[in-house]
């Protein structure tokens, strides 16, 4: 039986992450869930407080060619207090020959520093941001820490500006009613790709006390029903993507090998 591909996996064939903790702090963090599951953090609260800190062997470890595409970072966001180590690594990454896609819900100075460094890797690198809502308030309660949404759309414009290439990840699409009106605000100013995928694993990830109403919203706005719906208005737009969590609903082929991007 061929192994199922989903995750990270659909993106790239190796992660690279040099951060224990996140500063963001999402309510929904896959990663915080796995360190509180695996007793690494006593508490949600402890996840980008008590446990953030720089892994310095990963950020000087010498990289090799793995033949794919390479994801920085997936456990974490590229912040501004580790920016210059962000910076190593992307190095590192890119002089072994690997391709790179960046994901990041981006901080603009940090987008700045990136492609003002590595123009020169431009045909290399593929920036994919995390927008998956146009509404701060939306934004701000499920990913507090994070960037506003017009700090991300700078970021992707800017990016885009410089000539790289550009994507963004609906993946948690935390505003499905706006759907439409989130592709056609941000189609022009990508070149690749735009995936919309569910927000993963709701019951078990979010955090206690996470506010009901909002908890409501998002399952409303992932039922088997209205992912047909968001399917139907946008199946024609050739830089649509769908994640795994959709193409299961859709009956659409999942990917068989690692880092397509397909």
């Amino acid at each position: 039986m061929a192994k199922r591909i989903s995750g990270t996996k659909e993106w790239s064939v190796e992660s690279v992450n040099i951060v224990l903790g996140c500063s963001h702090k999402c309510r929904y963090c896959y990663a915080r869930a796995n360190a509180l599951r695996r007793k690494q953090i006593p508490n949600h609260q402890a996840w980008g407080e008590s446990y953030f800190r720089l892994r310095e062997k990963e950020v000087y470890k010498r990289r090799k060619n793995v033949g794919g595409t390479v994801m920085f970072p997936s456990t974490h966001d590229i912040l501004p207090q580790f920016l210059e180590p962000s910076l190593t690594v992307i190095r590192n990454i890119l002089e072994a020959g690997n391709r790179l896609l960046i994901v990041s819900k981006p901080h603009l100075e940090c987008i700045e520093a990136i492609c003002r460094e590595f123009e020169c890797y431009r045909e290399k690198m593929l920036f994919r941001f995390t927008i998956g809502a146009i509404s701060n308030e939306i934004l701000g309660y499920w990913e507090p820490g994070a960037p506003t949404f017009e700090e991300r759309f700078a970021s992707l414009k800017h990016a885009h500006d410089k000539g790289f290439a550009t994507s963004v990840s609906c993946e948690p699409l935390l505003e499905s009613d706006n759907v439409r009106a989130m592709f056609d605000t941000l189609a022009p100013y990508i070149t690749d790709s735009i995936w919309i995928g569910k927000l993963n694993g709701i019951d078990y990830r979010v955090e206690p006390g996470a506010a009901t109403e909002a908890i409501r919203r998002i399952k409303d706005g992932q039922t088997d029903e209205k992912v047909r719906t968001i399917y139907e208005a946008l199946k024609d737009e050739p830089k649509v993507r769908w994640k795994e969590s959709y193409k299961g609903v859709l009956g659409l082929e999942l990917a068989m090998e690692a880092g397509l991007d397909v």
